[in-house]
């Protein structure tokens, strides 16, 4: 089973400028911001809720965001309450006969409430679909949800200095953590001369997977339906003229040396993933 994508994938380039502030300031920021004091698990006001999406009912994961910073995903883990009886489990045996899944797989089934778009502070994002285990496999109704609890919360966020930072809270022993990776820079791009034939983007988060001669890669976070868009007509007017294919959320187009673009669009996470090659591949 694929897994969904976790916690939002953030190593991008940004530099920390504070207008007016001495190096000396700067330097005191640095050693006293702390991640894990940064943003409280009550500043998160989150619900699940049945929900409409493109005409599908789903069980939904949403919150507003009422902390000093931009949130850029919020990941929830809810766990089975230990009063958890065969007769509520029953409501996955669809789910168990379709995956032919043990009883002691079903006895550990948790659910994955995820929000990638990007909140500013107090801004609400909704309608995003729960998942069992992590999986592409979606919640089929509140009562399955009604079983579980919270257990851990992972939440990415845009710190003071302009990067990305990871913070963990769990529920069972109310404490706080965050990665040990620390700020993360939140615009990468490539200075190669194949990523020259395509605009840059300018999003929340830009994350390059791939940075060769012959291939470049990146996701792009924070993008709505509109900013995807311009982004492809920009990419048109930079050369690639000779469309391969094209609807609302995917265009493939070359341009007159062979290059290949890929731009794809994810509506519900309002992610836009582009590709360039030297020469066409599968994407």
């Amino acid at each position: 089973m694929k897994k969904v994508i976790t916690v939002l994938c953030i190593s991008i380039a940004i530099l920390f400028v504070l207008t007016g502030c001495s190096e000396e300031t700067a330097s005191v920021f640095e050693s006293t911001f702390s991640a894990k004091d940064a943003i409280k698990i009550e500043e998160i006001d989150w619900n699940v809720t049945e929900s409409i999406l493109d005409g599908e009912r789903i069980v939904s994961f949403n919150y507003t965001n009422n902390s000093k910073y931009t949130i850029l995903d919020v990941e929830m883990k809810f766990r089975q309450k230990a009063d958890t009886t065969p007769q509520q489990l029953s409501l996955f045996d669809e789910l168990k006969e379709t995956y032919e899944w043990t009883d002691e797989e079903v006895s550990e089934i948790y659910i994955l409430g995820y929000n990638r778009k990007c909140a500013d502070r107090g801004e609400t994002v909704s309608d995003s679909p729960c998942c069992i285990n992590g999986t592409y496999i979606e919640v089929q109704s509140m009562e399955q949800f009604e079983i579980m609890e919270p257990d851990m919360v992972t939440i990415v966020f845009e710190g003071k200095d302009g990067k990305g930072y990871t913070i963990f809270y769990d529920f069972i022993s109310k404490t706080y953590s965050e990665s040990s990776e620390g700020g993360l820079d939140l615009h990468e791009w490539s200075e190669k001369d194949l990523c020259r034939n395509i605009p840059k983007i300018e999003a929340p988060a830009v994350n390059v997977t791939s940075d060769q001669d012959d291939c470049f890669i990146c996701f792009a976070y924070g993008v709505s339906a509109d900013d995807y868009s311009s982004y492809v007509q920009a990419v048109k007017d930079k050369g690639f003229s000779n469309i391969e294919f094209e609807n609302r959320t995917h265009m493939d187009a070359t341009n007159a040396d062979g290059l290949l673009v890929s731009i794809r669009y994810n509506p519900i996470d309002e992610e836009l993933r582009c590709r360039i090659d030297k020469e066409e591949s599968d994407t």
